[in-house]
């Protein structure tokens, strides 16, 4: 029996990639650190979808939680047929402003956590000649972004990689897919102090980022940026100096007629 992996499935993008999938009549293997949230979620898929939900509580930043995702899925005997690598979070700040323990974290689950998920359940697709990766990087990928130095950073890897491996895996028959939004209407910001719609970015609604996602995976694009202002942003990009879009980028992102406040979250994963 075939299933859809989300991880971060329990709150933001990662729920509504699950209510998208379950619609859809997938079945689901959904993770992230809450397991009362994933039970609700589990329990309304499957009375109402009449779908196969397990769910697998783990903390995605912890070096080793990898291993034990795919070490639950081998148990339950789960074939993993899409893996969306989601789960991620948010600092707002100067880069000495934050605890040198959330760096830490967010480049563990940004990218050491999403390559570990991806070369584990890589040879099972590649057994299958069938499979479908997607990650989620972000449109800061394309550009430094002061105050947003280490998740900039992070989902400029995430782009780099995904670019990489989709191309040593082109006759594989897996498609991979880097999913690369704008500021999204999510709860990633509840604990930053940032109200997205006080910034100069387009701010836009998940629904619309999941089915520009999953029409991308279907279609094998290489990566897909949803949002027409997004799309301009990353064209003005590619043709100004990266010196202007650095300070371009810090004017977008800040808020709107305030003072930029150095966030220094209690509990910067409680999103996921």
């Amino acid at each position: 029996m075939e299933h859809i992996l989300i991880t971060g499935a329990s709150s933001g993008i990662g729920k509504v990639f699950a209510q998208e999938y379950a619609s859809r009549g997938n079945n689901l293997v959904l993770v992230a650190r809450s397991s009362e949230k994933l039970d609700a979620l589990a329990n309304t898929f499957r009375n109402t979808y009449e779908i196969d939900v397990r769910t697998c509580q783990q903390d995605l930043s912890l070096p080793d939680s990898a291993e034990k995702v795919f070490d639950f899925c081998k148990r339950e005997q789960l074939m993993v047929r899409t893996l969306v690598n989601n789960a991620g979070f948010a600092l707002d700040g100067t880069f000495d402003a934050q605890p040198l323990e959330s760096h830490e974290k967010m480049i563990v689950l940004h990218t050491l956590t999403l390559i570990k998920l991806t070369y584990l359940f890589l040879p099972e697709m590649k057994l299958r000649n069938q499979g479908e990766i997607l990650n989620l990087s972000s449109v800061l990928a394309f550009q430094g972004v002061p105050y947003n130095a280490v998740y900039a950073a992070t989902k400029a890897f995430v782009l780099s990689f995904s670019e990489s491996i989709r191309e040593e895996l082109k006759n594989s028959g897996i498609r991979v897919l880097a999913l690369c939004p704008g500021l999204t209407e999510t709860d990633i910001f509840d604990k930053t102090g940032i109200d997205p719609h006080q910034t100069f970015m387009p701010v836009g609604p998940p629904e619309q980022v999941v089915k520009t996602a999953i029409n991308a995976l279907n279609k094998n694009k290489p990566y897909t940026v949803p949002g027409f202002a997004n799309k301009i942003l990353i064209h003005v990009g590619r043709v100004l100096p990266r010196s202007v879009m650095l300070k371009f980028a810090l004017v977008l992102t800040r808020r709107k007629k305030s003072k930029i406040k150095h966030s220094q979250p209690s509990d910067p994963l409680q999103t996921l």
